[in-house]
């Protein structure tokens, strides 16, 4: 009788120390270098990089709409032409015009 009592105390007493173990083995694992904060770390720079790619595709629709107007029109596609080569026609002139300086008050 005594023996099968022994062999249930050592029982219970490795399940206690095999459960210990993992226990700590979880506890360093999880705030580790790859441990939770690092989880939580990828997560924000997902939501980061989704935000990104949200404004790019933004961008992009942008960009798409533009490029649709210049295919229909060629007064349009003249002007972005002459706008970003900064051309003119014969006999057109350009004014550059500078507001002043804003009066500071004494």
């Amino acid at each position: 009788m005594r023996s099968s009592r022994a062999i249930q105390v050592y029982k219970r007493f490795g399940l206690v120390l095999v459960a210990t173990m993992v226990g700590a083995y979880a506890a360093v694992n999880l705030t580790g270098q790859q441990g939770v904060s690092a989880l939580f770390g990828k997560w924000n720079e997902l939501e980061r990089i989704q935000h990104e790619n949200a404004a790019l595709a933004g961008k992009l629709e942008e960009r798409k709409e533009t490029l649709r107007i210049l295919k229909g029109s060629p007064v349009q596609q003249e002007l972005e032409i002459r706008r970003r080569l900064k051309r003119l026609r014969k006999g057109e002139k350009i004014y550059d015009v500078h507001d002043p300086e804003p009066e500071t008050v004494k």
